[in-house]
This record gives structure tokens, C-alpha cells and sequence, in this order.
């Protein structure tokens, strides 16, 4: 009777290994591919739907929400309220992000695009939540927990951004994305 252990090197193919690397060779270069198209194609309806999904998929009692972008008029990253958003805008806040990423632009540990919510029910009923789950950062292409497992990915300095309140929401769970509509 054979063992596992030469069972399984008896499955490995000249071919099987083959079709293997050339799987591994294709998933490592689709997936760049990937999110550049995802990033490239990224426009309001988008990025809208978006954060209307993140925040009832993971912030089930938040009443409101507030989105924030990168802003380098400083020239250090800091991050802007938005109570709006217009395409134009948006494409505007794309460029600055390409250019930090590729440009050594606008250093600082902040987020590009960033949502504080209400949520203190949450973090109410679950203690040391609170910082976890009112901030969220964009991380490749998605937004996820600020002290998430995703590498301590930061929101902001303390004081880089102006906090969410009702009156500056872009987001509430009864009707959705409010930002005032704005024509490009």
C-alpha cells in the first residue's frame, strides 16, 4: 500500500505542473490588471454606490455617515469633508492619488478616501470598537475597517479631519447617498 506522501508526488505531472505555474503566472499578472481597470473606471455613480453598500453591509445601526478625500493644499496629506461630490471633483482627487502613489506626492499617513459613521450603538454594545468601526479607509478598491487586518491602514493624523455630524452627512440610512447634487 502506498503512504499519502507518495500518493500525491505520484499526482504531479510534468504537465500537471505546467498548467499549474502558468495558472500562478496568469493570477499574478490579472490582478494588477485588475484593480487598474477597477480604479481606472471608478467614477460618482460608482464611488456612490459604493458607499451606500459599505455602509449597510457593515455598519448595520449607523444613522449617518460623512465622506472624506485626500486634500494636499498643505503639500501634507490631510483629509477633506465632503458634504458633496461632483464628478469633476472626484477626477480631480483620482489625479492627486495617482500622484502620491507614484509621484512621492503629498506625504502623510492618510487615507484617500475615507467614512466616519454614527454607529454608536456599535461601539455602545461592543466596547473597544469605537475607533475600529466609526472610520473606514479605502483599501484596494473597497473600504475596510481602519485597524482592520489590512496592515493598520490609517484614516488620519489626530485633527486631520473634521468630524462627522448629522449636518455634514453624505450618507444616511433612510434615504441613502444626500450629497447635494452638484452639475459638473
Amino acid at each position: 500500500m502506498l503512504s499519502n506522501k507518495t500518493r500525491l508526488i505520484s499526482h504531479i505531472t510534468p504537465l500537471r505542473l505546467v498548467l499549474f505555474c502558468v495558472v500562478m503566472w496568469i493570477a499574478y499578472y490579472v490582478t494588477p490588471a485588475w484593480k487598474a481597470v477597477h480604479w481606472l473606471t471608478l467614477d460618482l455613480p460608482k464611488f456612490n454606490r459604493m458607499v451606500d453598500k459599505h455602509m449597510r453591509e457593515f455598519h448595520g445601526t449607523a444613522e449617518y455617515a460623512c465622506v472624506y478625500t485626500v486634500n494636499c493644499a498643505t503639500g501634507e496629506a490631510l483629509l477633506q469633508l465632503r458634504t458633496s461630490l461632483t464628478q469633476a471633483e472626484l477626477d480631480t482627487v483620482k489625479k492627486t492619488v495617482w500622484r502620491r502613489r507614484f509621484e512621492n506626492y503629498c506625504p502623510g499617513r492618510t487615507t484617500n478616501f475615507g467614512i466616519e459613521n454614527s454607529g454608536e450603538a456599535e461601539y455602545l454594545h461592543r466596547p473597544g470598537w469605537e475607533r475600529y468601526r466609526r472610520r473606514d479607509i479605502w483599501f484596494d478598491g473597497d473600504f475596510v475597517g481602519e485597524d482592520g487586518n489590512f496592515w493598520g491602514g490609517s484614516f488620519a493624523p489626530p485633527g486631520g479631519w473634521t468630524p462627522c455630524t448629522r449636518d455634514n452627512a453624505y450618507w444616511t440610512r433612510d434615504d441613502g447617498i444626500i450629497s447635494k447634487k452638484v452639475s459638473d
